[in-house]
């Protein structure tokens, strides 16, 4: 069993590079790291889940094995079980699933049919109403005994502090894209209100009032009013009349089918 010091990381500053798309790309990177640090600290191959608990969004869980991914998301539907447990707040081993721990007799059963023997499930202590689990299973007994646990307990304070920055820096570059699209929304909002105004003498008031009016009529977006009178100019749609009626009726997409009037 390999239990050098250099696991013990909790005061360099180190942290892990978790990359992903999403929260659940990023707890899937966080679970292969964890397998691989784990099975090297206990010199015994070692699977891992990282269960994610999030704001008003679904629980995710991300595992490195499907017997130990069902096993995670076995314990979210019932309450029981140590990942359950460690979502709480509270750090739970299994040496082996022939102990007297009576707690979870259904858990130990499916983790005896799912081929493990022991299990370790930490809490994750993040930020911004953030909970996590990690879980780890192996194949043998007593993987996660005396020797080999506090370890593993100082490479979660690592990994808690890696998943908390990298969640945020996801949320930071969601906020952007989102205020760069309000932007892009607002500045085509305003380009067409500048239209309204120059081909119907009226204030920008009265510009916008007329915009969200004739959205109100089509049953779209304010933006998408906009957008349509922007294109539309390239179309050379006559500057006379109501600006926004021209330059939206010019645009067929936007608008039923011609009435036929009788001759």
């Amino acid at each position: 069993m390999k239990t050098e010091t250099q696991f013990d990381l909790r005061d360099t500053g180190v942290l892990l590079t978790i990359r992903g798309h999403s929260e659940a790309a990023l707890a899937r990177s966080l679970a292969r790291t964890a397998a691989s640090v784990a099975s090297d600290i206990c010199g015994s191959p070692v699977e891992s889940t990282v269960t994610l608990l999030r704001p008003e969004t679904a629980p995710c869980t991300a595992a490195t094995h499907d017997g130990a991914g069902a096993l995670s998301r076995w314990e979210q539907h019932t309450g029981r079980g140590p990942t359950a447990r460690a979502l709480n707040g509270d750090l739970s081993i299994i040496l082996n699933d022939h102990g007297l721990d009576e707690r979870w007799p259904g858990y130990v059963a499916g983790l005896r049919t799912a081929g493990y023997h022991s299990a370790m499930a930490i809490p994750l202590q993040l930020k911004r109403g953030y909970r996590a689990a990690l879980t780890l299973y192996a194949a043998q007994a007593n993987v996660f005994a005396p020797a080999a646990a506090p370890h593993i307990l100082s490479f979660s304070d690592v990994a808690a502090k890696s998943l908390t920055l990298s969640l945020q820096v996801r949320a930071d570059l969601v906020l952007a894209a989102e205020l760069r699209t309000e932007l892009a929304s607002r500045t085509e909002i305003d380009t067409a209100c500048g239209v309204i105004m120059g081909q119907d003498q009226c204030s920008y008031e009265e510009a916008l009032l007329a915009l969200t009016e004739a959205a109100a009529n089509k049953d779209l977006a304010v933006r998408e009013v906009a957008r349509t009178i922007i294109l539309s100019l390239a179309g050379g749609v006559p500057a006379t009349g109501n600006a926004v009626a021209t330059h939206v009726d010019a645009s067929t997409h936007l608008v039923g089918p011609a009435v036929m009037q009788d001759a």
